[in-house]
């Protein structure tokens, strides 16, 4: 079962059971999901992890902006949604696992603060979609010295 079909399952069973926060948040997701149907790419082609994470990203933007507007409330139900949505990401790396990574690929090809954009790709290929780019940044240019 692919995540799109696991998405639909899991929207059925939180509407039986009258959930409205997973329901909402799950109507979304596949919202999101038929956009990216629907732009032209063959189904076979979609990374539906790709597209999910594009909606947590939307929605730690939404939070920070609450967050800088002091509305807790909406904070909170945002971090509601957030969990929800956790659940049908990949594992993230810890900071542990990207800190050997970003060692590692420096350390391969003894990059400087120069080449941070090449770094930061090879980088971002290699722990594949498992890490957040932010964190991945902040490392790198603690270990290059920007």
């Amino acid at each position: 079962m692919d995540l799109n079909e696991k998405i639909k399952e899991d929207l059925k069973s939180s509407m039986k059971v009258q959930d409205k926060m997973r329901t909402s948040v799950l109507r979304m997701m596949l919202a999101d999901i038929k956009i990216a149907e629907t732009s032209g790419k063959p189904r076979d082609q979609i990374d539906y992890a790709a597209v999910v994470q594009g909606y947590q990203k939307k929605l730690k933007k939404t939070r920070e902006e609450y967050e800088r507007l002091s509305l807790p409330e909406k904070t909170r139900e945002i971090d509601n949604e957030l969990a929800i949505v956790e659940e049908y990401l990949p594992k993230q790396l810890s900071d542990e696992d990207v800190q050997k990574i970003v060692n590692e690929v420096v350390d391969e090809n003894k990059f400087t603060g120069k080449e941070f954009g090449v770094a930061m790709k090879l980088i971002m290929n290699k722990c594949g979609g498992t890490a957040d780019g932010k964190r991945v940044q902040t490392i790198l240019k603690q270990k290059l010295g920007c």
